[in-house]
Formats: structure tokens, C-alpha cells, sequence
């Protein structure tokens, strides 16, 4: 069967049959089957939550709270968050008397089962039904994804808005187009590229179609909405920007744009997932017309990976958001070879083809099952537990203190309302003015303010050995013969090396 053939048809089956026939059934028990492992793998790995997340908590408590958009209660207005509506989520739910730390997970989980159905319900008018029930395993069984689905930020929300908008789109009929703007015009609101990736969709979408004559009227039409709605709700986004912080982008875009190590972020994520990604490669060869409109998000994080820095990247948090994307284009391969086999050698041969890959995806190095939970297990035990034990230290010092710190989530969320330098300038309105600071500048402004206690983070909890540049230039500073060590808050684990150092003026 040739691949356009396939992609033509909506819901082609290995037998030829309609999603409406026989097959309907096997396709809805094999999307069970995927969002069963998909929450048995949250559950699994459900002790983990980033560092990062933390900080989007404080802004939500701060605004829920009555502070407004503030870092530090009293403090100017900053936006050191890059995720407006997830934090405005999570300042309503904490004002109700829930939990702000639990909704992104609550709405991740939702929004990895959502992926999960979108790929095998969307997918098959695009792929084919066999390729979209070996895409809705594969999807499944990335524990990297079910990992940032518990993590505590918007990645899956994210992933969900761009999977719904991308198969809309690549339909063979152009599919609906005002679900898709809408979907897209969610992105600006959750991750700052939002806008970029909806731009690129929509422009290979459906420039074609308005250089030529006969379709140029529909497609004016089609770009109008696709493109406007998304636009109209960055504008809106920019508008409440420039009105509350007087700037039009976040904090985390002068701190990340240009600062990375080239292709890091890219090669992390190439090295958790070599053979989904090549298999991915090969899927884009064989669609045809608009099915491959679902390589462009990845296309597009490819480029925007380039010199950004690395930055809560642990298992490729960066690429999430287009993983169902990549699975369904890896799948569009492996649903080939199910094919074959099914009519080879029989449905059996086809369908353990098709479990065989959803097993790979499980248990392949380094996105692997056991593997991931292993480091997010070290990772709270190390530096969770690191992070806990200065909390408890500085819930001890009087109210009125102000500390610093680099890794500023966990413990400025946790310290009590305390008065918090952030080492990085992430969080402060400075970096606006002067962009990204080096660590020396840094180390100035830091000893400038002159906190009450420092946290530095080393990685010998027995002398000074710096995480960070900056810490290194903080410790090494000639105003820090005002300081004494007092405490040392170590994590947990015989291979942990991160060590909180506790600092006193």
C-alpha cells in the first residue's frame, strides 16, 4: 500500500476497513490499554516535582494572596514566570483553598491523556488508523513524558494545545479551523514561543494553497483566522504585559535567548531518544501533502533549541511538548511494518510488531522506565532533600531576614514569606534594563544588596566547591569575609553532590 494512499484515507485499517466497522472497538481498547500505562507511569514516577516549578507556585500564592504580581511580598513587579496562565490557574485555586503546587500536576495528567486520545482520535485522518494506535502507545510509554506530566509545570499543557492544533490542520481537507486558532492562540499564554510554532504551522499550511488561483480565496479566509486568532490573543497577552510590568517579554526570554552552549539543549534530547527520533525522520519521508505538517513544531523547537540555555532540561523538558508529534511520526513506520505483517503472517504477527515497539520505548536507554525513575528518585532525595533541610534551617531565623539564593524555587516558595535575593536575577526587574548579567555582576549586585544569609550550593558539603559560576564569584567576592558558615543542609544519597551552604551576616 503506498504511504499517500494511507495518509488519503481517513482511518485506513490493515484490513481496509472503516473506523466505523469492526475495527472501531480493537482501536478504542488499544487507546485504553496506552492511557492505562500512560497513569500507571504518572503514578509510578509521582514523587518527582521540579525545582522550577515552585517559582510559578510563589507568583500564584503572592497574587492569591493579595501581593499582586510580585517575587517578593512589598516587592516591584516582575515577571520571572514565563507561564501567565498556568500561574493565574494556580493563584484562583490557591485563593479557593487548594492546592497551587498539585494543579499543574492534576492538569498535567489530564493533558497526557488528552495527547494520548488526540494522537489515536485526530491522528487517524492523517496517518492511518494503524499508525495512529501504535502512535497512541508510543505516546504512552515515554516516561520521560509521564515524568513532565507530574513535574509541576505547563509542559503537557503545552504538548496538548500543539497536538490538537497540528493534526487539525493536516488533515487531507485543511480540518476545522477555528478548534485549531484556538488551540493555538492558548500557546502565548503557557511558553513564550507559543506564537512561533502556531506562525510556522499555519504558514506551510496554507501558503500553498494562496499562490494558486483557484484556492487563494479559501485560503485568505483560513490564514485570517488561524493566523488572527493566535495573533489577537499575543496582542491581548503583550497589552496586559506592557500594563502591569511595562515590558514586552518575560524574564526568562533576556535571561535564556542566546545564552546556551549551541546545540546542548538538541543533543540532550537526541540522547533520550535516538530511535524515535530517527524513526521519526523516516516517517516524514513517507507521508505526503498536509500529514506532513506534523514535522514543523519539531522543526521549529530544533531551531529555537540553538543557543538557548539549558535550563530544567532534565529528560528534555524542553522537546515535550512536541513528543506526540515525533511518536506518531516514528509511528507512521512502524505502522508500516504492522501492516506487513498482518497481512503476511496474520493480525497477531502485526499487533505484538506494534507491542514490541511500545515495550522499546519502555525500557530503551536513556528514556527508559527504570532509568528515569532512578534519577527522579536521586533528584528528590539529593537535591529535594537538600532544598528541604535549608527550608527548615531558615523557618528557624527571624521573619525578617533576607537570603539569597541560586536555585530559587523550592526554598524561597517554602521559606515563610521571607524576603528573597534571587543570585541569578531571574526574578528581579534589573535584568530588563541590563540584560543578562555576568556571574562578577552578579556577585556584585548580590553583595550590593547585602542579605542577611547566603545559600550557595556546592559540591562538597565539607568545604566549598561551587554548582555555579556566579556561586563562585559570590563566594569569592572580597565582601564575603562578612559572612560565617552556620549550616550545611545535605541531600540524601550516596552519589549526591549538591549540598546547600548556609551563610550568616
Amino acid at each position: 500500500m503506498r504511504t499517500d494512499t494511507l495518509t488519503a484515507r481517513a482511518g485506513s485499517t490493515t484490513s481496509g476497513r472503516s473506523p466505523g466497522g469492526a475495527w472501531a472497538d480493537p482501536g478504542r481498547a488499544v487507546v485504553g490499554v496506552a492511557v492505562l500505562i500512560h497513569l500507571v507511569l504518572c503514578w509510578t514516577l509521582r514523587g518527582f516535582v521540579t525545582d522550577d516549578a515552585w517559582i510559578s507556585v510563589r507568583y500564584a500564592e503572592n497574587l492569591a494572596d493579595g501581593e499582586g504580581f510580585v517575587w517578593n511580598p512589598g516587592g516591584p513587579r516582575v515577571e520571572g514566570f514565563s507561564n501567565p496562565l498556568l500561574v493565574g490557574v494556580e493563584a484562583l485555586v490557591h485563593a479557593l483553598g487548594g492546592s497551587a503546587p498539585a494543579t499543574p500536576r492534576v492538569l498535567g495528567v489530564v493533558a497526557g491523556v488528552a495527547c494520548v486520545v488526540l494522537v489515536y482520535v485526530r491522528g487517524r485522518a492523517v496517518v492511518g488508523e494503524t499508525a495512529a494506535r501504535v502512535g497512541a502507545l508510543l505516546v504512552a510509554c515515554s516516561a520521560p513524558f509521564a515524568a513532565w506530566a507530574v513535574g509541576g509545570l505547563e509542559t503537557l499543557l503545552v504538548a496538548a494545545a500543539v497536538t490538537y492544533g497540528t493534526l487539525e490542520l493536516a488533515r487531507p481537507d485543511g480540518g476545522r479551523v477555528l478548534p485549531a486558532a484556538v488551540a493555538f492562540a492558548v500557546l502565548p499564554w503557557l511558553r513564550p514561543e507559543g506564537l512561533v510554532v502556531a506562525a510556522a504551522v499555519v504558514a506551510l499550511g496554507e501558503l500553498p494553497a494562496f499562490f494558486r488561483a483557484a484556492t487563494r480565496r479559501r485560503a485568505l479566509t483560513r490564514i485570517a483566522v488561524l493566523g488572527g486568532v493566535p495573533l489577537l490573543s499575543q496582542a491581548v497577552l503583550e497589552a496586559v504585559r506592557l500594563g502591569v510590568y511595562g515590558h514586552l517579554l518575560p524574564n526568562s526570554v533576556v535571561y535564556k535567548a542566546g545564552a546556551g552552549d549551541g546545540l546542548a539543549v538538541l543533543d540532550r534530547f537526541l540522547s533520550d531518544a535516538p530511535l524515535p527520533v530517527a524513526l521519526a525522520v523516516v516517517g516524514v519521508v513517507l507521508l505526503r501533502g498536509r500529514a506532513r505538517l506534523l514535522a514543523v513544531p519539531p522543526a521549529v523547537y530544533v531551531l529555537g533549541s540553538i543557543d538557548t540555555l539549558d535550563s530544567a532540561n532534565g529528560y528534555s523538558r524542553f522537546f515535550m511538548p512536541v513528543w506526540p508529534l515525533i511518536a506518531l511520526l516514528a509511528a507512521v513506520v512502524v505502522g508500516r511494518g504492522v501492516q506487513v505483517l498482518a497481512r503476511r503472517r496474520g493480525p497477531a504477527w502485526g499487533a505484538g510488531l506494534a507491542a514490541v515497539a511500545g515495550i522499546v520505548v519502555l525500557t530503551l536507554p536513556a528514556g527508559d522506565v527504570r532509568t528515569v525513575h532512578g534519577s527522579q528518585q536521586d533528584y528528590m532525595a539529593c537535591r529535594a532533600g537538600a532544598r528541604e533541610a535549608a527550608v527548615a534551617w531558615l523557618r528557624t531565623a527571624p521573619r525578617g531576614i533576607t537570603f539569597a539564593i541560586s536555585d530559587a524555587g523550592l526554598v524561597p516558595a517554602r521559606a515563610g514569606g521571607r524576603t528573597v535575593v534571587d543570585n541569578f536575577f531571574l526574578n528581579e526587574p534589573l535584568i530588563q534594563r541590563t540584560g543578562r548579567l555576568s556571574p562578577e555582576q552578579r556577585a556584585d549586585l548580590v553583595h550590593e544588596r547585602s542579605p542577611d544569609v547566603l545559600v550557595l550550593s556546592s559540591r562538597d558539603p565539607e568545604r566549598f566547591v561551587g554548582s555555579y559560576p556566579t556561586e563562585r564569584a559570590i563566594h569569592d567576592h572580597p565582601d564575603m569575609d562578612r559572612y560565617r558558615l552556620v549550616h550545611v543542609a545535605a541531600g540524601a544519597g550516596a552519589s549526591c553532590r549538591y549540598n546547600l551552604m548556609v551563610f550568616q551576616r
